[in-house]
Parts: C-alpha cells; structure tokens; sequence
C-alpha cells in the first residue's frame, strides 16, 4: 500500500483590478508555504532517518552473514585437513557461480572464449545473437519497450489436472495482485509481488498461483530458453513450467523441467520451438507477520523466454583454446598437495554422454600448460569411481581442469544430459580426493 506524506494543495487568491494587494491573502500565502515546507523538512529527515536504520540494520546483518560464510568456510577447511591425518577422502564441489578460479585461455584465442554467466551459474558456448519475445530496446534511445499485446494473466484459483478438479489455492485471503508487467521488461530492479493476506490465526501454510503469458504478436514465436529470477529468490518454489504451440491449453511441459523447492536463479534450454502461450506455477510456503496479519509473498524479479544462438564452431583434435573453452583451478588448502583423486562428478553429468561424441571434453592436469601433467582424460578414460580405482595427482598444489564444449548438433546417447539442438553447459563440477601434508 501506498502512503502519502504530503498532498500539496493550492488555494487561488487573484489581485483585484487596478487595486491594492491584499495584505491578508500575501500572509496566508506565506504562511501556507513555511508550513508546506515544513513538513517536507519533517518528511524528509523521516524518511532520512527511516533509511539510515535501515540501512544500519541491513549493513549488520550483512556483516553477520558473512562471518557465518567465513566460519563455515573455516570449518570445512579444519575438517579438510583433519581428513588427512585420518587417511579419510575429502569431497569438495566446485560452483560456477562462484568465478573465483575460473581462468579462460585468452593468451590462446580470445575469440573462443566460452561464456560465464553468474546470475544463473553456468558456463555455455558463447552467443552470437538473441532475441527477447518479451520485450525490445528501442534504437534510438535504447529504452525498454514491452509490447502492447503482452498478455499476462495471473489467477490462484486453476486445475492442478491431479483430479482435484478447479480449485482455489488462495481461498480466504485478500489478494493484492501487484502489476505481473514488471516481471518481463529485463529489469531485474523492478519486481512482480504478489500479496495474499490472512487472519494471523488462520491455518493456511501455503499458497500457489498461476501465470499464463500470451507471447505478443510482434514476436517470432520460436524460442530455446527459458529464464527464471524469482522473487523471493530462495524461498518460493517453482511447480510447474510449460509451453503451447498455439493458443489452445495444451500445454506441454519443458522437457528438462521437474519442480524445485526454493528455487533460485534458473535457466532452461531446450531445441528451438514454437510458443505461443507459456505456463507457470509458483507457491509460497513462508509467510510473514505483518500489523496482526498471516502474509504471503510470491512472484517474480524477472521471465525471459528467448531465442538465443550459439557459436557452434568445432575442430576435432585442435590445440586447447582454438575451440571454446575455459579452464577451472581447483587449489588444495594452503600448506597440502593432492594425492589421489577418487571421484569426478560434473553438473550436469556429461560423461553419461558415449565416449565417441561426447559434447564437454575436460581434461585435468597438474600444471597450467595444457601440454604438462595430464592425469585424466574424459574422452579416452573412464572415472575413477567406475574404474574403483584413484587416479595419481602426484602431490599437486593445484589441479587445473581444461574444459572444450561442442554444440549439440548430434544425440550423445540416450542417457545424455543434453538435448539435440543445444548448447552444452556447466553448472559445477564434484571432486573427492586424499591430501598430502605440503
């Protein structure tokens, strides 16, 4: 809801015709203005101090959070290093969205460098075009322009198609709907909240809406992405994600698509489509006490459905760095080197992919020179969980993965993460290993 704090008001008072100005109205008029001033004054230091509390209390917390991520970091590292005298094996999963480590081969070609994109944490084949279906930028003054025939409906009451029937998922709360529209202009600074309000005593624990969004006119209707900033980011979760080829209900969910609990920044690709009509479930399950009152909040920072190409060029057998490609180093804790490393286990999971076409070649050395220190080849070993036996990381400080990616034009075999007719991509990667004393 919003609260005004001043409402300007102007009372006209015109000079008479060729006579004296009236002394009475020139002192209201002053008057009117000192108090108008006034409560701006007020309003503003208010407001001023309402933001430096705030702002005190966000920069605590802030500190606080941190120091936790520092503590658990520290004790992940005692716990490391205590394997070691307990001859256990240490696992460590290496995030994308943390780029720290995350080298590209530059010196080689900077041309084939693939792309890292942290808001979603993954690294794909560069892009060479894209194209939003929701929105455009305007060429002349590079404003961002929704068209006029996006159509976005939102309603808690659909079918689930679980045989419950057409039911009400928001019954007995007041919903303020928001505006969905700030969900699909590609800024993530303005956000689609969704407020349902309930009695504090009032047994509901969760809520669930749905979305359905015409793709305008103006817009080629295919499309290969799917792009997902909820809000709140982490603690809404996302039930339901499909897309219909005409503007009929048949909807047909995203192949790659199971729903997620607390559901942060999501990325989906698929082989180009046609879409017409897309389809969203979202539900809250945290709420919030606010004036005596049970509230939910739902909705969504941002939807982008996109067509979205990608460098495909590819040579079998070419020196690291002619094709796209990064590198990823893995550091052991200060004062330790690497012994033998037990499991490697990437996100998605490429080496389900067949030997003869797979799309993500990685290969780990010990040395930064891609030429020194092989110990491990995707595309000619297997892991050494299947082989239930280490590989040597002959007392490494360092491991430095050589990763290449090939576009999609060919199935990698029936159990590959990665569709035909799109780019592989790499969320992360899994490594178990032992530690020597440096």
């Amino acid at each position: 809801m919003n609260r005004v704090i001043v409402v300007p008001s102007i009372q006209r008072n015109p000079g008479r015709h060729r006579g004296p100005i009236s002394s009475e109205h020139w002192n209201n008029f002053q008057e009117q203005v000192v108090h108008d001033i006034t409560n701006l004054c007020n309003s503003v230091n208010l407001l001023y101090n309402n933001l430096s509390k705030a702002s005190s209390v966000y920069d605590n917390e802030l500190l606080y959070l941190k120091q936790q991520v520092r503590a658990l970091q520290n004790q992940k590292l005692y716990i490391e290093k205590l394997s070691i005298d307990n001859r256990n094996i240490v696992a460590r999963y290496v995030d994308i969205a943390d780029s720290k480590g995350i080298p590209f081969p530059n010196n080689l070609d900077d041309r084939h460098s693939s792309m890292l994109n942290l808001q979603y944490g993954e690294i794909t084949l560069p892009v060479t075009a894209i194209e939003n279906k929701f929105y455009v930028n305007s060429l002349s003054s590079g404003a961002v322009i929704t068209p006029v025939d996006l159509v976005v409906t939102v309603s808690g009451t659909f079918d689930k198609l679980d045989g419950n029937g057409l039911a009400n998922y928001e019954k007995g709360g007041r919903v303020l709907p928001g505006d969905p529209v700030q969900a699909f202009n590609g800024n993530n600074q303005s956000y689609w909240i969704r407020k349902v309000v309930f009695p504090i005593d009032s047994p509901v624990d969760e809520v669930e809406c749905e979305l359905i969004v015409t793709i305008p006119e103006s817009s080629s209707s295919e499309a290969n992405t799917v792009e997902i900033v909820p809000f709140p980011n982490g603690t809404m979760d996302l039930m339901e994600l499909a897309t219909s080829t005409d503007l009929t209900e048949n909807y047909v969910r995203i192949s790659s698509f199971t729903p997620i609990n607390n559901v942060t920044n999501k990325r989906y690709h698929f082989p180009s489509i046609a879409v017409d009509k897309i389809k969203l479930r979202i539900r809250q399950r945290n709420w919030v006490e606010e004036d005596g009152k049970k509230v939910f909040y739902y909705g969504l920072q941002e939807l982008g459905l996109k067509l979205i190409d990608y460098d495909r060029s590819y040579t079998r057998g070419a020196l690291f760095g002619s094709n796209n490609s990064f590198i990823l180093k893995i550091d052991a804790p200060e004062g330790y080197t690497f012994n033998s490393i037990y499991r490697i286990d990437p996100d998605p999971n490429f080496l389900l992919e067949d030997f003869s076409n797979r799309h993500i070649h990685v290969r780990i050395n010990t040395s930064e020179d891609y030429a020194i220190g092989n110990i491990w080849d995707s595309n000619t070993m297997y892991s050494p969980q299947q082989l239930d036996n280490p590989i040597a990381a002959n007392s490494s400080s360092s491991l430095y993965a050589f990763v290449e990616m090939n576009y999609v034009s060919e199935s990698g075999g029936s159990i590959s993460p990665f569709e035909v007719g799109t780019t592989p991509y790499v969320r992360g990667i899994g490594i178990a290993y032992t530690l020597n004393r440096g």
